[in-house]
């Protein structure tokens, strides 16, 4: 939960509420703020994939999205084709889309991720330090469903651009910038950022929460992204077979609705890039050997593992 501020704080909203209620490019994004602007805070929980879990298949991801008092207020589910997922995870292209429970049809959003293909795609070079573009993660928030593959859509709606910070802005944390954009599709730069720690992932999500703060661009804090550890033993074991994740969403009173918003998609987009390039947090090569990873640890960019092996026939650990 974020710490209560002293004094109030008043937010300057990346949105300007006047043009969002006048202009129908935002007829989406007025309907989303509505179903989650009252609640102080939102769940977001992966959902259990069965084939993923027995044969190590990775699955399109689905997700959870509950309100304060554990009723689903939204459903997103990933849309990506099976060669890329699985010849290209963790940075393969997808569409994520967001709707209402009970009417899946009716997309509030839809988040493009632009990513690596099996012949290349918009971001061949993403496992490569941040230091261009085509080596920073990226994803659009668009309003409503829209139709195309990622990096190519035929009657795009965007209205949020999150983008990875380059190696030379944020070296040693994760950091996504999350920018409004206006109806030319262009990018503002008076948005928010996230920003997370050095060292995630591994083994350490079985113990230990992962707390991603977002701030405006004046340093005040918008609210934060936590990755949460399992509750219980099922939850371990879940965790340990499948990338299944629990985010809390805490956001600090006094924040816009649409900005909550931003903020949502902007924690979707922090699980592809964080916690979907698990190997599994303990696993037998065909060797025989046994490579546990304790953690993973951001550097200029990219994830690297830290691991822990043990030969097939006894011997010295290795790191």
């Amino acid at each position: 939960m974020i710490a209560p501020q002293a004094v109030p704080i008043k937010f300057v909203p990346i949105f300007d509420a006047a043009t969002v209620q006048a202009d129908p490019k935002y007829e989406s994004l007025n309907r989303l703020a509505g179903i989650i602007g009252p609640h102080e805070h939102l769940m977001i929980k992966q959902q259990f994939e069965f084939l993923e879990a027995c044969f190590g298949c990775e699955q399109k991801n689905s997700y959870h999205i509950e309100s304060p008092d554990g009723k689903v207020i939204l459903i997103a589910k990933e849309n990506s084709s099976c060669c890329t997922r699985v010849f290209c995870n963790p940075n393969h292209s997808l569409m994520v889309e967001v709707s209402l429970p009970d009417s899946p049809d009716d997309v509030l959003f839809t988040l493009e991720r632009p990513g690596v293909e099996c012949c290349g795609g918009a971001k061949p070079c993403l496992c490569c330090p941040a230091c261009c573009a085509m080596c920073q993660e990226e994803a659009i928030m668009h309003g409503g469903k829209v139709e195309g593959t990622p990096g190519n859509i035929s009657a795009p709606n965007p209205l949020v651009m999150m983008r990875q910070a380059s190696a030379a802005e944020s070296p040693f944390n994760p950091k996504i910038n999350v920018n409004p954009m206006d109806a030319d599709g262009k990018e503002s730069k008076t948005g928010m950022s996230l920003t997370g720690p050095q060292f995630f992932g591994g083994c350490s999500e079985l113990c230990c929460k992962s707390t991603f703060p977002v701030r405006y661009a004046d340093n005040n804090i918008a609210g934060e992204v936590v990755k949460l550890p399992p509750r219980n033993f099922c939850g371990c074991l879940a965790e340990m077979a499948t990338d299944m994740d629990t985010y809390k969403v805490d956001f600090n009173p006094g924040l816009s609705a649409e900005d909550k918003a931003a903020i949502l998609s902007s924690a979707i987009l922090a699980d592809y890039m964080f916690f979907e390039g698990d190997e599994g947090m303990c696993r037998r090569k065909p060797n025989g050997e046994t490579v546990c990873t304790l953690c993973q640890c951001y550097c200029l960019g990219c994830i690297l593992p830290c691991n822990l092996k043990a030969p097939k026939k006894g011997g010295p650990l290795e790191p």
